[in-house]
């Protein structure tokens, strides 16, 4: 007998990953739609150092999902997501401290 899951099983679990990934897909390219706003001439009616500040924090919501979604840190042991997540907020946090010098 065969240990291998029933093919609808399979086709059902694939077919929700595919929504996630076109879920994220598109949640990336409103992002970076955001990120040309915030960068263009304008800074989006903000001053320069608030929309350099927002364009970072889009830039490791972007680097979050990435890494979720894209190279499967969802499917990873807690302790991963944790230190993946501290990571990029503390990068990000560095940046801002650094860019504010």
């Amino acid at each position: 007998m065969s240990t291998a899951a029933t093919p609808r099983a399979t086709t059902t679990a694939h077919k929700r990953g595919h929504w996630v990934t076109l879920a994220a897909w598109a949640t990336l390219m409103v992002l970076t739609v955001l990120s040309w706003q915030l960068a263009g001439e304008g800074h989006a009616g903000m001053g320069t150092e608030a929309s350099t500040v927002t364009l970072f924090v889009l830039a490791f919501g972007k680097v979050l999902i990435v890494g979720y979604i894209f190279m499967d840190l969802r499917w990873a042991p807690r302790a991963l997501h944790v230190a993946f997540s501290l990571w990029c907020a503390a990068i990000c946090a560095g940046l801002v401290v650094l860019y504010g010098l």
